[in-house]
């Protein structure tokens, strides 16, 4: 009797362990989003790839059109401050504040982001890899997506144009940096910490930001290259009078053919009528 009720207990034991297995192994599987990659470019000067997360607060505003001119505004105004560590505190009284992306780099994104961004979809972001150049400029690699309304955030993996020093202190304050924060040219226009945090979970170790590209002032380039673009927005209530001519006909065709067909369905239902014994 004793051994019975044991193997009872054992096995009752058994299945409860295995319940708890399949769903801490189904809360994993839930959890966890493999992320896929779809390559888009790749050459010497850098890559661009699409690429899923599971790091979307708010869904990215995908397909989006931006022009070439605005992107290389936004990618010229990035700027990066290092804050200070120990060594950097002795010997480099103030904050290096630099260009992130060198001329060269953003000549081969801008195009290449432009192009992107027509192709991602809302579970999409562009990933991109630039390399370094001459000027001394680092390889860079990150993220950008656009949110709605017109929210353009981008975040770095890699940060490397330090301060030009060939002096042993100068490398070794270096690598003594706690932190790169991301600036913009035009302050306004980028977005408080609390409010573009709402839109994607980013990690503490690589720096962000986010920039209203719609609050930004447009340059000689871009106004130029814009003018042409047909708008896409709401259609206004000052329309040609052509147009307006033509809207009127049809409203007046469609009026007419809604008559006939209440006329026919009148004449039916008369028939059908009539001929009840």
């Amino acid at each position: 009797m004793r051994t019975h009720f044991i193997q009872a207990t054992h096995s009752t034991f058994l299945k409860i362990c295995g319940l708890l297995f399949f769903i801490v192994v189904g809360t994993i599987q839930c959890s966890w989003t493999p992320t896929v990659e779809t390559p888009l470019h790749s050459s010497k000067q850098g890559s661009i790839a699409l690429q899923t997360s599971d790091a979307f607060s708010i869904a990215p505003q995908h397909p989006q059109f931006l022009s070439e001119p605005l992107v290389s505004q936004i990618l010229q105004g990035v700027s990066q401050s290092q804050e200070s560590g120990i060594l950097q505190e002795i010997f480099l009284s103030t904050p290096e504040q630099i260009p992130v992306f060198s001329q060269t780099q953003i000549n081969f994104l801008a195009p290449q982001i432009v192009a992107a961004f027509t192709q991602a979809t809302s579970e999409e972001r562009i990933a991109f890899q630039v390399a370094g150049d001459g000027d001394g400029t680092s390889p860079l690699s990150g993220t950008v997506t656009i949110f709605p309304p017109e929210i353009f955030f981008m975040t770095l993996k890699h940060s490397g144009r330090y301060q030009r020093n060939s002096s042993k202190i100068g490398s070794s304050s270096r690598q003594l940096l706690r932190q790169t924060t991301l600036l913009y040219s035009e302050e306004h226009a980028v977005l408080q910490q609390e409010d573009a945090k709402r839109f994607m979970n980013t990690s503490s170790k690589d720096p962000w930001i986010a920039i209203n590209y719609a609050l930004l002032t447009p340059s000689e380039g871009r106004s130029t290259q814009e003018e042409n673009v047909p708008p896409t927005t709401h259609i206004s209530g000052h329309q040609p009078q052509e147009s307006q001519t033509k809207t009127n006909t049809f409203q007046k065709q469609l009026e007419d053919l809604r008559n006939t067909v209440n006329e026919q369905s009148k004449e039916i239902q008369r028939l059908q009528g009539t001929s009840l014994p």
